[in-house]
């Protein structure tokens, strides 16, 4: 079956584009899959290169992450769409990457803040390598100082 991925940040959970994805997919008769990269936080660090005394259950970190994801989906479209959420271990331009192949549409939100603009960003990256047309929302509100 055709499927429409919305990109959804750690950060920023991408609202937009999960709203913008959903409503894509539904015009597609596609389905929507709300997909989030996820990489183990790395522990702090410690003075004079000791090893910090912080034990984390990564297994558990990921479980606690699908979880989220799944609450965060639920309270942006409600909890009765269609969707399936997949959080992936990676670096979220290669999972990112991965996971447009066979899509037929991948929906960012927007970069946050006006200085990212200036910079590589996961979009620029990905428009030129993704295996499916991408779908970059604008921001939905001016940049401060503007």
């Amino acid at each position: 079956m055709a499927y429409v991925i919305a990109a959804v940040s750690a950060s920023s959970g991408s609202p937009q584009a999960l709203i913008a994805a959903a409503a894509e997919a539904q015009a597609r008769g596609a389905e929507l899959i709300a997909l989030q990269a996820w990489r183990p936080p790395r522990p702090p660090a410690a003075p004079r290169g000791r090893p910090p005394s912080v034990s984390r259950d990564p297994d558990a970190e990921f479980a606690a992450a699908e979880r989220a994801l799944r609450a965060h989906v639920s309270a942006i479209l409600g909890t009765g769409a269609a969707v399936t959420c997949r959080v992936v271990r990676g670096a979220p331009s290669s999972v990112l990457l991965a996971e447009s192949a066979g899509a037929e549409l991948l929906v960012l939100d927007a970069p946050r803040t006006r200085e990212s603009m200036r910079s590589p960003v996961l979009a620029h990256r990905l428009i030129y390598a993704a295996s499916c047309p991408i779908l970059i929302l604008p921001p939905t509100a001016p940049p401060a100082g503007a």
